[in-house]
């Protein structure tokens, strides 16, 4: 599991850097970096589902455990289907305003930000070993995630405003990306909840 968290930030380092660095600073190369990070959490979590299923595992903790591999592979597919859009998107112009799409672009990375802050709260919480200490980075995993959703229903609010002037590939464009960065922040609060119901069983 900790391998996959790895892999979730590094592809966050990525997409943070495709939306801070002039889309002409190697795009294809990071889109395939993550491509290839997200081939590499493919292969860890079919084996980590191997592994569970096959050893000797309680049959009280092994739904929660599978489902911590999914949901951490899924954040990794979030991450890569983002970056793909990301690049399509960047071979296509549309005469938006540069200070609107900014405007846009500063909440998907305010998003980012703070998705990096929460896996690297998971990877904290991973190598704890006091139960309390976990449930206290599980609230603040929940807390960033409270934040991110004030973050993305600003933004929707600032995106409906513009819309009367927008391309509906753009709107979508900002829409899908939204989304798909609030499920990111999701993913990880649930990981977390997943995380603590494990040890919790485990420690009883």
């Amino acid at each position: 599991m900790a391998e996959i968290i790895v892999i979730a930030r590094k592809a966050n380092e990525l997409m943070l850097e495709i939306l801070t660095q002039p889309k002409s600073n190697g795009l294809a190369l990071k889109v395939e970096q993550i491509k290839l990070l997200e081939k590499s959490s493919d292969e860890i979590a079919f084996k980590l589902k191997r592994h569970i299923t096959n050893g000797a595992v309680s049959p009280t903790i092994i739904d929660n455990m599978l489902s911590c591999v999914e949901v951490a592979d899924s954040v990794i597919d979030d991450y890569y289907v983002a970056s793909r859009e990301l690049c399509r998107m960047a071979n296509v112009e549309f005469d938006m305003g540069g200070e609107r799409r900014a405007e846009l672009d500063s909440a998907l990375v305010i998003m980012l930000e703070n998705a990096s802050f929460a896996i690297a709260i998971l990877e904290r919480l991973l190598e704890a070993t006091d139960v309390r200490d976990i449930k206290r980075q599980r609230q603040e995993i929940e807390r960033i995630e409270e934040e991110v959703d004030n973050v993305k229903d600003s933004a929707f609010d600032r995106l409906y405003a513009l819309a009367p002037t927008m391309h509906y590939l753009r709107f979508t464009h900002y829409s899908g990306l939204l989304h798909r960065f609030d499920n990111i922040l999701d993913g990880c609060e649930d990981l977390s909840d997943l995380f603590v119901s494990v040890i919790t069983s485990i420690s009883r």
